[in-house]
């Protein structure tokens, strides 16, 4: 009877349909959209600091990037930029409108449980308006799921603190500027 019961379940363990690790090594590209989270501009001058946050508005933007997979660890790099526009900010009563371009450099690093991949992400971020340049770091997470023949969507919390390059040494002006994209990629 034992020796059934345990063919019986060895049977049914081979029939029972299995979900392959999906395969991340390669290359990759891909849209994004979202909206942006967290919009915030501070600035400090002799000890005194001013800060206003931003109405919410949409991010849009594409990316490329290299995955490399050992086991069920990956490891990649990427390329983004994004376009976020109609930001509007009040500050002492006047209202002001900005369009800002957004270029991240970021390293992934990641954990593939069948065919959806969880990373952490971190790297460099350069936020352009028409009149001023902040740089700065960003971190985050996401996940994508692999939806086959090369296809993937997933999502992915972003976190930029980046300071403006002004020309006043006195005056320092903080961006923080948080997104959460919606992407789509191909990988080839």
């Amino acid at each position: 009877m034992s020796h059934q019961i345990k063919t019986l379940v060895l049977a049914l363990a081979t029939a029972l349909p299995t979900t392959a690790l999906a395969d991340w090594n390669g290359g990759y590209a891909g849209l994004a959209l979202g909206p942006n989270l967290t919009n915030e501009i501070s600035a400090e001058e002799s000890g005194v600091s001013v800060s206003t946050e931003a109405d919410d508005s949409i991010s849009v933007g594409a990316f490329g990037g290299f995955n490399v997979q050992n086991g069920d660890f990956v490891f990649g790099g990427e390329v983004a930029f994004s376009s976020a526009s109609d930001l509007k900010f009040e500050f002492e009563g006047e209202e002001f409108e900005t369009d800002y371009d957004i270029f991240d450099l970021k390293g992934r690093a990641g954990y593939a449980v069948d065919n959806i991949m969880f990373y952490g992400v971190v790297g460099y971020s350069i936020i352009s308006d028409e009149d001023d340049e902040a740089d700065g770091f960003s971190f985050g997470a996401g996940a994508e799921f692999d939806l086959g023949n090369n296809f993937a969507i997933g999502a992915e919390y972003l976190a930029r603190r980046a300071v403006f390059d002004g020309d006043d040494g006195d005056v320092d002006i903080d961006l923080d500027l948080d997104t959460l994209a919606i992407r789509g990629s191909f990988s080839f």
